[in-house]
């Protein structure tokens, strides 16, 4: 009994150490997201839209780090050459999985990442604003759409504690987002965002990872 209650005691010393060098940020994010669909179309292009929303960032001094992101993202495509637009607004929720190069407590941080998104449906409309999306009963797309995302970035420290966060990503469908039988469409999006995260919570200040992921 006595070596299990100094085992347990030595677990939550190792436990409390971890987490004092752990660091959480949070913070604001903006980009373009240029998105096109694939799939069964044809004559469709890329398209550009909006990505706005924040974030909450779990970090480590190990280089790892998770971030969970609540963003609206504007999906879809320009179809019939160029002449229409299939336009969808999403809220999607990406889990990445962060890791940082170069050493703790530079100025400049490279960073790569990759995790799954999922994206909820807020609704779909044509370049003149006519809903697509359909009535409740006859739904002409998916509510729900998942897949992964992967990107690279850098952060770059503004002041102590405070840091600018910029990625390039790349986010691809990987669910049927159409009701239809006949055909097959699946989302993919280049996006180009940038944020400014701020300490949160406990923070190690020679850490430099209070970041968006």
């Amino acid at each position: 009994m006595k070596k299990r209650i100094q085992y347990v005691v030595f677990c939550l010393i190792i436990s409390s150490t971890a987490f004092a060098q752990e660091n959480v940020s949070v913070g604001p994010i903006v980009g373009a997201s240029i998105a096109n669909l694939r799939g069964d179309i044809s004559n469709n292009d890329w398209k550009t839209g909006l990505t706005v929303g924040g974030f909450y960032n779990y970090s480590s001094n190990s280089g790892l780090g998770v971030s969970g992101q609540l963003l609206f993202t504007q999906l879809g495509a320009q179809v019939q050459n160029k002449t229409n637009d299939i336009k969808l607004n999403y809220i999607q929720v990406p889990i990445l999985l962060t890791y940082f190069l170069g050493r703790s407590g530079q100025s400049v941080r490279p960073k790569l990442f990759i995790g799954p998104h999922i994206n909820f449906l807020l609704g779909a409309k044509d370049r003149n604003g006519n809903d697509i999306y359909g009535s409740t009963d006859n739904r002409n797309y998916n509510a729900i759409d998942a897949g992964l995302t992967l990107g690279a970035g850098f952060n770059y420290r503004l002041k102590n504690k405070v840091w600018l966060n910029a990625d390039l990503r790349y986010g691809l469908g990987l669910v049927d987002i159409t009701k239809s039988d006949a055909n097959k469409l699946m989302n993919h999006n280049i996006g180009i965002n940038l944020g400014v995260s701020f300490p949160f919570g406990k923070y190690n200040p020679n850490s430099g990872r209070l970041t968006n992921r």
